[in-house]
């Protein structure tokens, strides 16, 4: 009688332990069963998560390593875009409560996006992990094993991953600056997970590991991120306003009604000429409910005399009619702003793939 594996689903166990809940090698080979690392397998139909993938890698498979890089980053919170490993930054939720230290609460993370399954051509992401310098690399499927110097960890769950700090210098031999940033920014805000990891940690931490791969560019990150950042795309839009040379915004102003006490918060704000600039991620284009809140939220914010423009993840890419825009709303409130001329200019200079990777969440709409 066959065996239905879907009994054990998320289970990712060695052969023999598979042999002894009645599976025979032969099922092991077949499309029932996927191997994730030599003598590993998993239910084809129902995966074992990310979070077991790593433990397996690092009490079983290659004992002692360090989960690091994009794997981290990803059980940690730390943003970074989905150009990255596949796709790998889909997999992971919604970010925690504020507030919240990491271990509190680690994320179960799927190894395969909803609706994708391994039958039909999904596969399962790479996972990162460091190893003191001189030992011998173990693992080749499904891994990339780094030969690094050792660097601060972090106990999270039944894991040891790289410490938040480090994570953010692995990123940098990875990621260009404006993505960078947009780490740096997630992990220096309130509303991450890793709200209490701040800019001193991360200029200790360069301080200690000066000479080594990604501390310049970290260190360049560091001087341009802000503390109160919300989301991957606010930080690129605010990358973007200065590469032009327009003023630096505010980022999350907040601005509370005198006469309800109702506050709210400016995505980019220049507080002495009225003028935001509001990042619109996938949320204010789901329902109705949110295009009516948006609506209430401008003409509430209107009364109080700031006007809004709008961006989104379009712009980030082909920012140049966001930013003459922009310009134009701040010459006419009396800013100092360079020519359109000069933006156009800034912006033919980009590079087309170093600007960013692309921070939304998901690319429908924006390709």
């Amino acid at each position: 009688m066959r065996r239905d594996p879907g009994r054990y689903r998320g289970a990712l166990l060695p052969r023999a332990r598979w042999e002894d809940l009645g599976y025979h090698p032969r099922d092991l080979a077949g499309p029932d069963f996927t191997r994730v690392y030599r003598g590993f397998h998993t239910p084809t139909d129902h995966p074992a998560s990310l979070n077991a993938m790593a433990f397996v890698l690092q009490h079983r498979v290659l004992p002692g390593c360090v989960i690091s890089h994009t794997t981290a980053a990803l059980l940690l919170g730390v943003p970074f875009s989905w150009a990255l490993d596949g796709g790998v930054a889909f997999l992971r939720p919604g970010p925690g409560p504020a507030g919240s230290e990491p271990g509190d609460d680690v994320p179960l993370i799927p190894s395969v996006r909803p609706g994708q399954s391994l039958r039909t051509g999904a596969r399962l992401p790479l996972l990162h992990a460091r190893i003191p310098q001189g030992e011998a690399k173990a693992v080749r499927r499904g891994v990339h094993v780094h030969r690094w110097e050792p660097g601060p960890v972090l106990e999270l769950g039944d894991l040891v991953v790289s410490a938040p700090v480090e994570v953010l210098r692995e990123l940098a031999t990875m990621l260009p600056l404006y993505d960078l940033v947009a780490a740096v920014d997630g992990v220096l805000s309130a509303a991450q997970p890793l709200a209490r990891v701040g800019r001193a940690d991360i200029s200790r931490h360069l301080e200690l590991m000066s000479g080594h791969r990604g501390v310049t560019l970290l260190r360049a990150a560091l001087a341009l991120a802000r503390e109160d950042v919300r989301s991957p795309g606010e930080s690129l839009m605010r990358m973007l306003v200065l590469a032009a040379g327009l003023p630096e915004p505010d980022p999350n102003l907040p601005v509370t009604d005198p006469v309800t006490g109702q506050r709210r918060l400016l995505d980019l704000a220049w507080q002495d000429a009225g003028f935001a600039l509001e990042y619109d991620g996938d949320g204010h284009r789901t329902t109705k409910e949110q295009w009516r809140e948006d609506e209430a939220r401008r003409d509430e914010l209107a009364a109080l005399g700031w006007t809004l423009a709008r961006a989104n993840g379009w712009d980030a890419l082909r920012p140049l009619r966001i930013l003459r825009r922009l310009a134009r709303a701040l010459r006419e409130r009396g800013s100092a702003v360079p020519s359109d001329e000069h933006i156009a200019r800034v912006v033919a200079a980009l590079p087309s793939r170093g600007v960013t990777l692309q921070l939304e969440r998901r690319r429908s709409g924006y390709r």
